[in-house]
Parts: C-alpha cells; structure tokens; sequence
C-alpha cells in the first residue's frame, strides 16, 4: 500500500470513529431511562412492558384511538399483566389544550382511577372542550369522588401547568410529531395503529 492510500485509509477511519462517537448517543432506544412513575397509568406499574400514549384531549385523532385502539390494547396486554398504558400530555392544539390538559392533570392528582374514568367520556364530549367551563364541568361529572374545592384550586395553580409544559417537552426530546404518539418502552412506535402498536409490544415482550 502507497503512503498516500495509507493516509487515505487512516484518515477515513479516523472519520468512523467520530461519527460513531458522535451518532452513539442517538442510537438505539432515544429514551430507555424514560420515568412516567408519577403519570396516570392503567395496570401495574411491574409489567414487563410500558405503553406511554402521548395526547390531546382536543385531538379528533386522539379521540378515535381512544375508541378504536385503546379497548384493543388493554384488553389484550393490560388485562393479561403483560403491559401498562400510561398517559401523557401532549397539548399540540393551542391554548384550550392546555387548559383541558390542566384538567386531566388535577383529576389525576386526586385519583388515578377517576382519571382513566373520565378520560373516554371527555373523548366523547370533545366538540364542548373548547369552552373552558364546559370542559371543567365535564370532568367533574365523569370522576367520581373528585373534590371540586382542591380541584379548581390544582387548576388555579401554576404547578398544573408546569406538569403539562413538562410532558410536552418529553414529547420534544422525543421528536414526536403529533397526536396521538405511541412510545413502547421509550422507543417510539412508527404509527398509533393497532398493528404497529402490537408489533412493538411484542418485540418488547420477546
């Protein structure tokens, strides 16, 4: 081999070895260390799998996976233990969705389950969440046992809101585009349908 090609050849894996260096970190799952502890979840946190679901209770896309997808899922690998859903706020839609994220927020901080009660009925009402009364009423008649006093004080408070920003910036440094996002295991699942959802959750339970 020539000086010249051995320089050349030096140099080109010098090149590899820095993009590896570089490209290691973006590598392989973007979010393995993702912790949802402290989000809304249906089933046992101890499954082997988590589906984190990232939504806006405006979303028309969000609402149809809600009624199309969601019961499929649950049924499938929450009600067998194998996974837990875990729900995230993802307000892309503007101010209002960020209030009725605000909404869910101060369920959840009373109950977990008056949460995953009232988000399908809030799904279904989703043509009234734009008037911020009516979206608080809403919720307040779908989760059972909630007291209205601590909740519009939750909702009144800046911490409601720092909670949701917080979920939208997990969104963001997973560079998830819309609603609603599938994240298995922190990685993120190429489309919500059922059939990419379930291929990612196998894979995850293999």
């Amino acid at each position: 081999m020539t000086p010249q090609k051995l320089t050349i050849l030096t140099v080109a894996l010098a090149l590899v070895a820095v993009a590896a260096i570089v490209l290691a970190p973006r590598l392989g799952s973007p979010a393995a260390d993702l912790d949802l502890s402290d989000h809304p979840r249906l089933g046992s946190a101890d499954a082997p799998v988590t589906i984190a679901i990232f939504e806006d209770f405006r979303c028309p896309a969000c609402a149809s996976f809600e009624a199309d997808v969601l019961p499929t899922l649950k049924r499938e690998y929450v009600d067998t233990g194998q996974a837990s859903l875990v729900f995230v706020h993802f307000p892309v839609l503007g101010p209002a969705s960020e209030h009725v994220g605000r909404i869910g927020e101060c369920v959840f901080q009373q109950s977990n389950s008056a949460f995953w009660d009232m988000k399908s009925p809030l799904y279904r009402a989703q043509p009234e969440l734009d008037q911020a009364r009516r979206a608080e009423e809403l919720a307040l008649t779908y989760a059972p046992g909630i007291d209205e006093d601590v909740f519009r004080e939750c909702l009144s408070a800046d911490a409601s809101l720092e909670r949701v920003r917080a979920d939208r910036a997990i969104a963001t440094d997973l560079n998830l585009r819309g609603t609603p996002s599938v994240v298995v295991d922190g990685t993120p699942v190429t489309s919500p349908t059922l059939g990419d959802v379930r291929r990612a959750v196998d894979a995850a339970l293999r």
